[in-house]
């Protein structure tokens, strides 16, 4: 029966070409979107290292404001802590989850080769503010201000890194923002936190290190154009103490102005955009099957036109219409078989060959997820021609003939 299909498919060989050529690219396609759609998925599953709920972010920007900014800090700080349904007041810099920005760092112990990954600019009160857990050690606080060496604290993932089973306390760390990899900052590890995705949902967890962020008891200070603080809320809070955080700052500072975002709706909106180039390739791949499918059912119209006679013929000699049908939807299966086949091979040497360092299940799943598809839509556009072909009438086919 496979040889009898397989030399139906060859004598339609021009025509099955193009259909061929249509499956093997729609495999390809919907394997790549079905791996980017498991990695999404095997990363918004992982817990992202924070607690972002009742969490809000306030962005400061200080309008060309020139005179020194850590007095007004400082007193804005002690303002906000004070005001009610306000738990704590983080000054974050840059390092705000779902901001998007991530500050990129090379860090490496002794002579050991370098570590990329993030550096967190961090103050005394960022840890309990996201409840960021801590494994060993402890986060920065008042002990830290006499020490020579400044204190940092790496996650889980740096710390396996650098120091593998071995003591990460105490120990010296180098890291370099530059290029330049002669210029590097000494710090001594104080402590070891959970894995911090700083990218958010989207983020693989990664190395990343927190360094200490304080403001320095003299009124001169570096002049910023921005500043960004974390406010964590009593749960229910809305619009009515978001107004009074607003004005609390335009009173202490006086010319700056201040806009306000919960991380919610910053997480929201960051996987949004992460999303979107993964919603346009499905709109690519819906188009693509579309097309796909059209083809395939238009070819399978067109030969059973060509081949009443011989349809004629099958059911004069005995052949049921159920198994013309299937013989139909089996000619379909084989064609999409010869055509799946190559393509599958092709997307196994991407987990062979440990392409872009995602692992086997991401590729399985990505593989799957195509086999599903490009058989379904094969019998799917098989189904309505394979019913008319059942329909023939042999007495009518044969005197057409």
């Amino acid at each position: 029966m496979f040889e009898h299909l397989l030399t139906l498919i060859w004598n339609r060989k021009r025509a099955n070409a193009l259909l061929m050529a249509e499956l093997f690219l729609s495999f390809m396609v919907l394997f790549g979107l079905g791996s980017l759609v498991a990695v999404v998925t095997l990363a918004m599953r992982q817990p992202p290292g924070f607690a972002y709920a009742d969490v809000w972010e306030l962005r400061l920007t200080t309008n060309n404001d020139q005179t020194p900014q850590n007095p007004t800090l400082r007193r804005l700080l002690a303002q906000l802590r004070a005001t009610p349904g306000v738990d704590d007041v983080s000054l974050a810099a840059f390092s705000t989850p779902f901001s998007g920005y991530i500050m990129s760092s090379n860090i490496r112990v002794e002579d050991k080769p370098l570590v990329s990954g993030a550096e967190v600019q961090a103050d005394d009160h960022f840890a309990s503010l996201l409840h960021l857990e801590l494994l060993e050690g402890r986060w920065f606080d008042h002990r830290d201000d006499a020490d020579k060496l400044p204190p940092i604290i790496i996650n889980r993932e740096l710390r396996q890194v650098l120091f593998g089973t071995g003591p990460a306390l105490g120990q010296v760390v180098r890291s370099s923002h530059s290029s330049n990899l002669k210029e590097f900052n000494e710090g001594r590890v104080v402590g070891v936190t959970g894995s911090y995705r700083p990218g958010g949902d989207l983020g693989a967890p990664a190395p990343a290190v927190f360094v200490r962020q304080v403001l320095p008891d003299s009124a001169a200070g570096l002049t910023m154009f921005s500043h960004t603080l974390l406010v964590r809320v009593r749960p229910g809070s809305g619009a009515v103490l978001e107004e009074k955080l607003v004005r609390t700052v335009a009173a202490v500072t006086k010319t700056w102005s201040t806009s306000v975002i919960s991380l919610p709706d910053s997480r929201a909106a960051s996987l949004e955009t992460a999303l979107a180039p993964i919603w346009a390739g499905a709109a690519v791949c819906a188009f693509l099957l579309l097309n796909v499918a059209l083809g395939l059912f238009g070819a399978l119209w067109q030969a059973i036109g060509q081949r009443r006679a011989e349809i004629g013929l099958r059911r004069a000699v005995g052949a049921t219409g159920p198994g013309i049908s299937r013989q139909f939807v089996a000619e379909t299966l084989v064609l999409t078989t010869l055509a799946v086949g190559p393509a599958l091979l092709l997307a196994a040497q991407f987990p062979l060959l440990n392409a872009f360092g995602q692992p086997l299940a991401v590729y399985a799943v990505g593989m799957g997820v195509a086999l599903v598809l490009v058989y379904g839509f094969a019998v799917l556009c098989a189904l309505q021609p394979s019913w008319q072909a059942a329909s023939i009438r042999p007495a009518a086919a044969l005197r057409e003939e």
